[in-house]
Parts: C-alpha cells; structure tokens; sequence
C-alpha cells in the first residue's frame, strides 16, 4: 500500500475532489511557493500577494468538485493566479484613481459613487469588447481575460502563433481606441496590458 506522500497528482486530485484534506494540503505545499513568486511578480507587493494565494487555494477548495483531474493542476493554478492578480490589480489602481479625482475639499469615502464608477468602467470594457470584430474578441478574451497562452490559444483554436498575436494586438489597439473617450483610459490601458 502507497503511503500517502507517493500519490500522483492525478491521484491527490480525485482524492480532493473528494473532500480530502490531506490531499489539499498536499497540493498546497507543492504550489504555493510557485505561486507566490508569480503573484509577487505580478502584484510587487508581499501583502497583496498572500492575499491573491490564500483566495486562489479557498476558489480551488469551493471548486474542487469541478476540477478535471486529466488536465495540468498548475496552468489552471497559473490561470486562476494570473487572473485574480489583474483583478486585484485593477481596483487598487481604480481605487487610486477615484481618490485622485476627489475635490480637494471633500472628507471620507462615498462608496456608492465607487459602486457606479466601477460599474460603468465594467460596461464601457464590455461594450468595447463587444464592438471588436468576433475573432478578435474570442482570441484577445482568451488571452486577456482568461490568461491563457499564446500556445494554448493555438491549440484550442487551431490558428498559428503568428495569427494569434496579430489578432491580439490589433485587438488591443481598438480596445485603447474605443476606451479613450472614458475617463478611465488609463486603468483599462493598464488592465488590458498587465503581462504575465
């Protein structure tokens, strides 16, 4: 009989699927010091890095039903991380941003105003999205939004390296176009460009 510390990830997988605690922590030691070098490179801030790490491995506990134990544990580890960087990314500098644009005069915080700007900056991304030409919108929402690579964009689409990057950058040019009019340019510049 295997002792615990020989499973396969294959293995540690169903056993969390499962509920398994053991196998989580297993997991865990084995990502999350990876993991944390890449939030550290992407976010530059210790802090915020082990928060992104500990709301990544709580996703993949609440999820672990819904894990594909075939697939590669860390690219989707490195999808999730990479996204909830950007994420966290975008409404720090948003929240910057606000504070910024604040009177001089005015005292404290008005969370609902915050509510609306982070609202309309959500719709006027989506809208621009939305205007891109299909194709465009497809390849540069896997890669943007969900952080897939270049390759792995190849793969699932079946288009060239060469295809694949054209798309994203002609996509990401009418994105800046189509942003600038809104008063947060700067932040959709900076969130669509975040490289990882």
């Amino acid at each position: 009989m295997k002792s615990r510390e020989e499973f396969s990830e294959q293995e540690l997988l169903q056993q969390l699927k499962q509920g398994d605690h053991f196998a989580f922590e297993q997991l865990y030691n084995k990502y999350a010091r990876q993991l944390t070098v890449k939030l550290l490179h992407l976010l530059r801030d210790e802090e915020l890095a082990g928060d992104v790490l500990q709301d990544l491995f709580l996703k993949v506990w609440e999820r672990r039903a819904d894990i594909d134990t075939t697939q590669s544990l860390r690219g989707y580890l490195y999808t999730i991380a990479s996204n909830m960087a950007k994420n966290k990314f975008a409404k720090a500098l948003h929240r910057q941003i606000y504070f910024e644009s604040l009177p001089a005069n005015e005292e404290g915080f008005d969370s609902v105003s915050r509510f609306v700007d982070q609202r309309e900056m959500q719709i006027a991304i989506d809208q621009a999205l939305a205007r891109l030409p299909a194709r465009q919108r497809e390849v540069y929402s896997l890669y943007k939004i969900e952080g897939l690579s270049y390759k792995e964009i190849q793969e699932r689409l079946g288009i060239s390296k060469p295809a694949v990057n054209r798309l994203i950058q002609e996509a990401g040019k009418k994105m800046r176009e189509y942003l600038q009019p809104h008063s947060y340019l700067f932040l959709c510049i900076v969130l669509f460009d975040v490289t990882h």
